[in-house]
């Protein structure tokens, strides 16, 4: 994967994150308990616990596909990207055992409405706050479970992308996360359905079975 990714750290950590989204009337991203102390700023507007590549996370396919070959350890990350004018997102992406969430919606931008793309990713940061806790109670219930693979979750409105799909640990040809768009498109009543959909999977258990 050709990106570069930051290595620069700098003051602040989850607190500051927290008070700038907070400040900007976006919501704090949510952040696993065990990853709070590992949550670095990582440039403007950039916070992860990784080396991370503001415009990797912009133009989102390239860390679904490596979270998707099984080569990368657990991380958060949320930035703000982009490019231009009006060309830029709030990127939030959350790797978590058998869990990986990629959500990107539009802000930012010149010729965005503030206060609708402001409450858009209000909405989103929410719902994937939803899918964590989601992901805490199945681990709670069954903590010492393995799984061959992840529940691959994705949602960007400049990418058309929405989808929610279970992949195994070895991906086998299966072709591109576009190509998993599913059958309910965002709408007005459900404008995140891979989120939505992620959430109530993780909580009905319908997973495949765990590694003996």
């Amino acid at each position: 994967m050709k990106r570069r990714a930051s290595s620069e750290r700098q003051e602040g950590g989850v607190d500051e994150m927290r008070r700038l989204f907070d400040e900007a009337g976006l919501g704090a991203p949510p952040v696993p308990a065990q990853m709070e102390s590992l949550v670095e700023k990582r440039g403007e507007w950039v916070y992860a616990t990784r080396d991370i590549d503001p415009m990797g996370m912009y133009m989102f396919q390239d860390y679904v596909l490596e979270a998707l070959s099984g080569r990368v350890e657990d991380y958060m990350a949320v930035s703000h990207a982009g490019h231009g004018a009006n060309s830029y997102a709030i990127s939030y992406h959350l790797v978590m055992g058998p869990l990986a969430v990629f959500a990107q919606t539009g802000w930012g931008g010149v010729y965005m409405d503030k206060e609708e793309s402001t409450a858009a990713v209000k909405t989103m940061l929410s719902r994937c706050g939803e899918v964590l806790d989601a992901l805490q109670e199945l681990n709670e219930a069954q903590p010492s479970r393995r799984y061959d693979g992840r529940l691959v979750v994705g949602h960007s409105t400049f990418r058309g992308a929405s989808f929610c799909r279970w992949a195994p640990a070895a991906p086998s040809g299966d072709g591109s996360p576009w190509e998993w768009t599913d059958e309910t498109p965002p709408s007005a009543a459900d404008p995140y359905p891979a989120l939505t959909k992620a959430t109530t999977l993780l909580r009905t258990s319908p997973l495949p079975p765990p590694v003996p």
